[in-house]
């Protein structure tokens, strides 16, 4: 860090950055951890932290740490349908190309969210009849995942593989889904601009014993559109639909 304010300045700045954007969007790194990560004693940690619990920006929870205050409106909504299955019921041809696929090292702000500093990491963009429409980032823990990496991954689910292939029954996930702008790589890949409305679905996967995989997929709102139905004393779980020449873009009642 090279800048003329103090440097526990300099690390709230970094923080308010990545909550602004949603890089930390629950657990902030503890003060051991910043300490480590920009090579500060505790005591400058501590005072970063301190200075965006005076902001409001966080909160302190005794004996679990410091998280991120909801500052936004959320709603529990339907289940997402994989991506294959969604594909087929509107009739449409879906396949997945593989970016990237190696073992690499866990981005900050997610570190803790599954075990370990470095993790499987796996990249693929998703195709409906031969049109990109889905960026997916992945990243899976190293010590039950790592044997991932010989499996066909543009054939098969991930999460397939992960119960099916690593015996690991999926027990919960959290996920959430927010609007974001796409960087000039998602953008270029996806076919897209930079400043064109996008969805991200945020996951976090948990099997017996802890989380397993966390992943982004970034969609085209100009594809993608979400929708659920409902009637009083009862509720329909919908899932991803779509747009164009797909009838996605339609009015489904």
């Amino acid at each position: 860090m090279q800048s003329h304010h103090p440097k526990y300045q300099q690390i709230k700045e970094r923080l308010q950055r990545l909550i602004a954007d949603g890089g930390i969007d629950h657990r902030v790194p503890s003060e051991n951890e910043l300490a480590r990560q920009y090579r500060v004693s505790r005591m400058t940690a501590r005072k970063a932290l301190n200075e965006l619990l005076r902001d409001g920006l966080v909160e302190r929870i005794p004996g679990k740490g410091t998280f991120v205050k909801n500052r936004h409106i959320t709603q529990g909504y339907f289940h997402i349908h994989a991506f294959s299955d969604n594909a087929k019921r509107y009739g449409v041809r879906a396949r997945s190309q593989v970016v990237l696929a190696e073992i690499g090292k866990l981005p900050g702000p997610l570190i803790g969210k599954i075990p370990g500093r470095v993790a499987v990491c796996i990249r693929r963009v998703h195709f409906l009849d031969e049109q990109p429409v889905c960026y997916e980032i992945r990243y899976l823990r190293k010590d039950w995942c790592s044997a991932l990496l010989d499996e066909d991954l543009e054939s098969n689910s991930v999460h397939a593989l992960i119960v099916d292939k690593l015996g690991l029954p999926i027990t919960r996930v959290w996920q959430r889904l927010e609007a974001v702008s796409l960087n000039n790589t998602i953008a270029g890949t996806l076919g897209t601009s930079a400043d064109a409305p996008a969805f991200c679905m945020k996951q976090l996967i948990y099997s017996t014993g802890g989380p397993v995989s966390y992943v982004d997929y970034f969609l085209r709102s100009d594809v993608y559109a979400f929708e659920d139905s409902f009637e009083s004393g009862k509720s329909f779980s919908g899932g991803w639909a779509g747009n164009g020449r797909f009838a996605w873009g339609e009015e489904s009642l």
